[in-house]
């Protein structure tokens, strides 16, 4: 299994745990990280700004805490 399929199955279940809606993992997506930033992936949290009714800043934020903390 690849990395970036356990990420999205991860990020999948955090959406369902802190948002209470069903992702699919297909749609969630995931991209290699500009080399200005550190990191390996960036996921893209723009489809779920609906479901957090946050800024792009504050629901990324929320998952990250939430996948380093499970």
């Amino acid at each position: 299994m690849s990395i970036e399929t356990i990420l999205s199955q991860s990020v999948a279940e955090t959406i369902k745990t802190l948002y209470r809606a069903e992702f699919s993992t297909e749609k969630i997506q995931l991209q290699k990280t500009r080399k200005e930033f550190e990191g390996d992936f960036t996921l893209v949290v723009f489809p779920f700004l609906s479901l957090s009714k946050k800024k792009p800043e504050d629901t990324a934020q929320e998952i990250g805490e939430f996948l380093k903390a499970n």
